[in-house]
Formats: structure tokens, sequence, C-alpha cells
């Protein structure tokens, strides 16, 4: 990492102490005449002295906050032969988190204390290496909170909040994980996304009310209520639900992307007219591939980790091409244009360049997936976007921070984030969100995008586009408007 300059994430504050001194003999012999001043009236200081700062809390000491990072352990998955690009590492996950600590330290800390970072991590093919990163977290290790961008599974999650620690989170929770007041989001729950994807489906459709209409979701506790939910909003609207739930607590993942393909023929005998899907983009492989040579239509509702953002359509099949998603997350084109960063996003475009334009051999490009690198069809290289979750955490994370007060608890905390109201936010939401007591996360909007076709081989057109693409990997082209989820 080659680091220039520090772009801060947000305005520094301060305090400054008033010491007031009394003077007295200056202990010579001379002797002073009488003073003919008239006596002083102004009543004693009733100031406080200033507070000390304490261990005030758990992973909260004199001098600092130490905080979890939960990253992937990418080395076991590229043992496992699952290709990654080199750039892609866990050191460099844990080090996208690091460089916005730096500079909170190199501009004196957080009221006075440095914020430590404490790596944790997790093999996303092992299941049994949850537990191993919640006991890290819980008990080897005394955290004030942890941060997870993005893959954290719900059952690391369980684990983590059934102990009491705070996490700080990039994606889609449950409502019941975010009623535990130990979770900042930055995505709508679960159960809001599900629901305005179905609703939005019911809007735009020319499927008749009274037809049958399919849900695939999984048992996992965010599955299970995102699967809920958009049956309940279908059924309303005056259609057949027929439900299936992939075993996704079985950890094969062949044998649920298997139980995707075989849910089709089930869908078809079924009658459906359409499938709504309420599962992670990891394990619809086999639905995506058995629903295109069946013919049968699709739309995505992006209620799972990455599901509908912009790495995990860059990591859908053929099969997932043309059908559209509800996502909150935020893409780089409407088919002819690449969108202008916003102020904020400007911001974490530059500070991820001025930290990693050397790791990558350049500067960044819009809607290339995060860590990878790209080399068109013209010869030109690409390099990874700048990651939008690490920058839109980190800003909160300060910001909460600062007004939890000198000597910060985790129930300070919240209440401080909580109260931070409207929010700037990278790629997400529209741009702004907003975090308010009863409101633990912060987007207020979903949009709908399609899923576009597009890859190296794809020339770019006039306008750098590649089939309406940012870079040329599948992608989410913009088709909507933003929605309120609040309103």
């Amino acid at each position: 990492m080659k680091r220039q300059s520090r772009l801060a994430v947000a305005l520094l504050a301060g305090a400054s102490l008033v010491i007031a001194a009394c003077g007295g003999d200056d202990g010579g012999s001379t002797t002073e005449a009488p003073s003919t001043e008239a006596p002083s009236t102004e009543a004693p200081s009733t100031e406080a002295p200033a507070e000390e700062l304490t261990a005030s809390d758990v992973g909260i000491t004199e001098t600092t906050i130490k905080i979890g990072v939960a990253v992937s352990d990418l080395e076991a998955v590229r043992a496992a032969g699952i290709s990654i690009p080199e750039t892609l590492t866990t050191e460099h996950l844990f080090d996208r988190w690091k460089v916005f600590m730096d500079d909170i330290n190199d501009a004196g800390g957080v009221n006075g204390r440095m914020i430590e970072l404490v790596q944790l991590v997790w093999n996303p093919l092992d299941p049994s290496t949850f537990d191993a990163l919640c006991a890290a977290a819980t008990i080897d290790n005394e955290l004030f909170l942890v941060l997870n961008g993005t893959g954290l599974s719900s059952v690391a999650r369980k684990c983590l909040f059934d102990a009491g620690m705070p996490l700080m989170y990039g994606d889609v929770l449950t409502q019941e994980e975010l009623a535990t007041g130990l979770v900042i989001a930055l995505a709508p729950p679960t159960e809001v996304v599900a629901e305005a994807g179905a609703k939005q489906w019911v809007e735009t459709t020319d499927v008749a009310p009274g037809s049958v209409v399919g849900v695939l979701a999984n048992n996992t506790p965010g599955g299970t209520a995102a699967g809920s939910a958009a049956e309940a909003t279908l059924t309303a609207a005056g259609f057949t639900v027929k439900k299936i739930e992939l075993n996704s607590l079985s950890g094969d993942s062949a044998a649920i992307n298997e139980e995707g393909a075989t849910a089709v023929g089930v869908f078809q005998a079924e009658g459906a007219a359409h499938v709504l899907l309420a599962t992670p983009f990891t394990e619809n492989t086999g639905f995506w591939n058995a629903a295109a040579t069946a013919g049968l239509p699709f739309t995505l509702m992006d209620v799972s980790s990455s599901g509908c953002s912009p790495f995990g359509l860059s990591r859908a099949p053929a099969g997932a091409v043309g059908s559209s998603c509800t996502t909150s997350y935020d893409h780089s084109t409407d088919g002819s244009s690449i969108r202008p960063d916003t102020e904020f996003e400007a911001q974490c475009r530059a500070h991820f360049e001025e930290n990693f334009t050397e790791y990558y051999g350049g500067p960044t490009n819009p809607g290339v997936p995060a860590g990878q690198q790209i080399t068109d069809s013209t010869g030109k290289k690409l390099n990874s976007d700048y990651t939008p979750q690490e920058c839109s955490i980190a800003n909160i994370l300060k910001l909460a921070l600062e007004k939890a007060g000198i000597n910060p608890t985790r129930g300070s905390f919240h209440e401080a984030a909580l109260g931070l109201g409207e929010v700037p936010l990278a790629l997400i939401g529209g741009g702004t969100g907003l975090l308010a007591p009863g409101k633990p996360f912060a987007a207020n909007a979903v949009h709908v995008v399609k899923v576009t076709s597009a890859s190296v081989e794809t020339a770019p057109d006039a306008n750098g586009l590649y089939n309406g693409c940012a870079a040329p990997v599948i992608c989410g082209v913009v088709t909507s408007d933003w929605t309120s989820i609040t309103d």
C-alpha cells in the first residue's frame, strides 16, 4: 500500500479545556499597598473537572478501542480449487478496513483513544469455522464491536448476538436480528426487501391474480423470513403461492443446487407462471440453469448477502441474464452511460485510490468487481472498483464513536449511532440513508436492475460500455427510479 495522503471520512470534533489559575505572593519582601479595587463579586467556578479516560466497557481501555474485523479466509477457498483473483487475499480484505482506522489514528484517534483492529477469519466453505470466529470475537479477545461488510453467516451472527456482541454490517439482516439492539446495518431488513420485491413484481406483471406464483427460499432464519414476507405480499394481492425451501443448513452446496434444479420441475407441475427467488446467489446456479432451460421466468429479490450487488451479479451464470432484481444496492449504469459519483462516493473512490493504486497497478474503474482486475477485448486493463461498504461503515463508526462520549459504552455507542440522522452512503440506497431510534438500518429505498450479459469478449461501445455494463462482466442495469421503503 502506498499512502501519499489521508482523506478524512468525517469532520474531526475536538474539545478544549479551560484552566483557570490564581495568583499569589511572589516570594519577595516588598510590602504592597492596599488595593483600591472593589472586591470581586464573581462566584467561584462551578465547572466540573474534565472527565478522565477510563476502561468504560468491554474492549475499551484508557488508551484504545479494540474492534474486530470479520473477513473470509480466501486462501482456504483458493486451496479448494475455486478461482479467485491473485489480488483478492484475506490480508487485502483486512487492509481495506485498516486504512480507514489508520486515518482516524493518524488524526489523533477518537476522543483521545486509538483504534486497535483484530482480524477475525472464517472459511466460507467450512461452516465449522463460524464457531471459531465467534469464539475469537467473544472469548479469545475483548472486543468493543465487530465489523463486517458482507458475507458473515447468520449462524455466526447469532452466536455473536447471543454473547451480546455489537455488529456493524453492510448487508441485509432479519428484523429479529435488528431488534436485538446490537446491530447497525446499511441495507434494509430481509423482510422489507422481500415485501418490496414482491410488491414491485405485482405492480408490473401481466400475470393475472389467482395464478400460481412460486417462491424459492431456504431454511435459514433470513431465508425463511424473506420467503414468508414474499408469500404474504403475493397472497394479499390475490395470487396462489407455491413456496419451496432449500436445505441450506446442510452446508452441501452441490446438494443445495440440485434441490434448486429439482424445484423448477415442482413449480412447473404446480402450474407456476412466475417464480420469485429469496435465496443467495451462491445457491441459485442449479435453479437458474434449470429455469432457463425450461423457460420458467423468475425475478430476484436481494434478501441475502451480496445477492444483487455488483459483486454478486458478476458471479451469476448465463441462466440469470434477462431476469430482474429488486435491490437496495446501486449500480454503475442505466445501460447508456456511467452514473457519476456523488460527493461522498468520490471521496470513497479517492481514498481507495490513494491507498491501493500501487497495489493494483492503476486507478479504479466503475463496475469492476471488488478485488478483481480485467483485461478487455481491446487490451485495456480495468482495476477493482472501490469498496463502498467499508467506506460507509467507517464513516458511521467514527461519527458514532465521537458522539458516544469520552468514555463510551456499547449502549451509548448504539444510541449515538441511532442519533446520527441522515448519513451519506456509497452505492446503496440512492446515496443517503437515515439512522434513527427504531431504525438501525440506513438505506431508505430500493430500485430494480436488469441482469445483463457482458464478458471479456464484449467490445466496448462509443460510450465505453460493454452491452450496457460499466465493465465486461455480468452486471445490473438500472431500470427504475428509487422507491421509498419508509413511507
